[in-house]
């Protein structure tokens, strides 16, 4: 399609030629002839440009389509998201090349597909143009002959094509020369203003703590320095395009009149006509163009770069965590006709940090069989590491060595301390991450609520909300029992997934827990109050990297 219109504008030239001699020669059938030429031409053009459009678009969303879903599927995969906000930064820098995957995936993919497609035809067009154009233009240049002395003389073939060349040779080398250091500047921010919105998110999510401190001024200033990151490399950005601009709107302008200050000579000695020399300026300005394409695409080229180099450092990452995954010495075996879960040399240990020889040990050489059906509390003191070794039962923490073991196609549930709740339905939240929904669900879901006592929500399982901001943080957790509940799993860890409620709910839940679960599922809970002891059988008490198996 590209080529097609490439092969049409040439023909137009062709025609102006025509189209300008036949005023010259004062021809009004042939001016009539022209114009009837010329309707089968700008037919040719609108429809050539329309469809170049409407195909180009379903290309390029298609392309984004695909190259979101093949991120996405390295973003979801093998627990990359989470691995990655372990490596996260509070305030990333410049030199974090895991920050704002959000933006990466949802802006710099589309950016990227939308200046590559753009400099790829771009340069294909420019190169079949330079092609096209330049033989009209060296038929039309005609020779020169340039005489230094008396004696002595030579001649120059296709003097407007070496012009040509000259001319967008040297705007294509002092463009560069200028503007080289705006590709780092764009890229720099892209990152300031990833980090700003991040800052604005971060806001939203936690309304209510800030309202409670009122720490307005704190975040405001917070929020100011992000905001004044991105106004002082603006600022670069401003001064660097202003001085590209003195030369953009200088190399331009002198572009109109270039070609008629080179050809004029031949068009005072009668050597070609008004006609030939508009043609010639036409096809000077098609191969300038062409020769010009960086100058002309610096703008795409500076966004094009910027949008690569994030994807590249993104991939990379996901990349490594992927190996770091596929390398973790934390092995899992699935077993048939297992009834246990045995630990055997286990050890946890922190990620491994920069500057650092030696990564703080969680827990050092564990030994352990655990039969199911049971109740297990682990306790310890804030520090000692109950979360990550719920994590790495999960099989979600890959920072360490040693085999776990489970029974085969037994299901697994983790229950952390905050839930997520997704945005959605009601009904969609309780049964989450399950998608499948019918009547004998819907009486299902309401005995739970009923048995949970949060029966008031039972006539809206259809509403959709976003309910980590609707619910509270402690019906939040009546909800993530009630999901429980419902999934049934085999093995079940929860990570002081009652910390919100009082005592009174706290037990109740358990209560129903042990009484619909015990003889179905095993059950780990990290708590800290004594409460919980009664509902468990071992308790595994975490102290300086090691374990002590009490009875309960």
């Amino acid at each position: 399609m590209e080529l097609f219109s490439i092969g049409v504008n040439v023909l137009l030239t062709y025609w102006n030629k025509d189209f300008i001699d036949t005023f010259q020669r004062y021809d009004r059938p042939a001016f009539l002839r022209s114009l009837l030429y010329f309707t089968f031409i700008a037919i040719t053009i609108i429809i050539v440009s329309v469809y170049k459009d409407y195909l180009t678009q379903l290309f390029l969303l298609r392309w984004r389509r695909w190259l979101t879903n093949d991120f996405l599927s390295k973003y979801l995969s093998k627990h990359a998201y989470y691995h990655m906000s372990l490596l996260k930064n509070d305030r990333p820098t410049i030199n974090d090349t895991n920050d704002n995957p959000d933006q990466r995936i949802s802006m710099d993919i589309n950016s990227y597909t939308e200046n590559i497609y753009t400099l790829a035809i771009g340069l294909l067009n420019a190169f079949v143009s330079l092609v096209s154009y330049v033989i009209v233009l060296w038929s039309l240049s005609g020779m020169i002959r340039i005489k230094i002395t008396p004696n002595f003389s030579f001649e120059i073939k296709g003097l407007m094509v070496w012009s040509a060349l000259i001319y967008a040779g040297l705007g294509t080398v002092i463009t560069n020369l200028i503007g080289r250091a705006l590709f780092h500047l764009k890229y720099v921010q892209e990152h300031c203003e990833a980090n700003f919105r991040y800052g604005l998110v971060r806001l939203r999510d936690h309304t209510e703590s800030v309202a409670f401190y009122r720490s307005e001024l704190n975040e405001q200033a917070s929020l100011t320095s992000f905001y004044l990151e991105i106004i002082s490399n603006l600022r670069q950005i401003i001064r660097r395009k202003f001085i590209l601009n003195w030369f953009n709107s200088f190399y331009t302008t002198v572009a109109i009149i270039f070609p008629f200050l080179v050809a004029s000579p031949r068009y005072f000695l009668r050597e070609v006509t008004l006609g030939n020399l508009l043609q010639i300026a036409s096809a000077f300005e098609s191969v300038h163009q062409s020769l010009s394409f960086i100058p002309n695409s610096y703008g795409i080229i500076v966004q094009w770069r910027s949008a690569t180099k994030r994807l590249t450092e993104f991939q990379y990452v996901l990349n490594e965590l992927h190996k770091a995954k596929q390398n973790s010495e934390i092995q899992f075996l699935y077993l048939p006709n297992e009834r246990f879960m045995r630990i055997q040399e286990l050890n946890v240990r922190l990620p491994l940090k920069i500057g650092e020889d030696n990564s703080r040990i969680l827990i050092n050489r564990l030994n352990l069989v655990l039969e199911s059906h049971h109740a297990v509390l682990i306790t310890g003191s804030s520090g000692s590491g109950k979360s990550t070794f719920l994590r790495t039962l999960a099989g979600i923490w890959p920072y360490g060595s040693g085999t776990i073991t489970f029974p085969i196609g037994d299901t697994v549930a983790f229950l952390p301390q905050k839930p997520y709740c997704p945005v959605g339905s009601l009904r969609h939240c309780l049964t989450y991450p399950s998608t499948l929904s019918s009547s004998d669900d819907d009486m299902k879901i309401e005995h739970l609520l009923n048995l949970c006592q949060m029966n008031s929500w039972c006539d809206r399982l259809d509403e959709i909300q976003d309910w980590s901001q609707v619910l509270s943080l402690g019906e939040q957790q009546k909800m993530a029992f009630i999901r429980i509940l419902y999934h049934r799993p085999q093995w079940l860890f929860l990570d002081e997934a009652t910390s919100s409620l009082d005592e009174q709910a706290e037990t109740d839940l358990y209560s129903i827990l042990i009484q619909q679960l015990m003889n179905y599922s095993t059950i780990i809970s990290v708590g800290h109050r004594n409460s919980l002891k009664q509902f468990h059988q071992i308790e595994l008490a975490l102290d300086n990297g090691h374990i002590t198996i009490l009875s309960l």
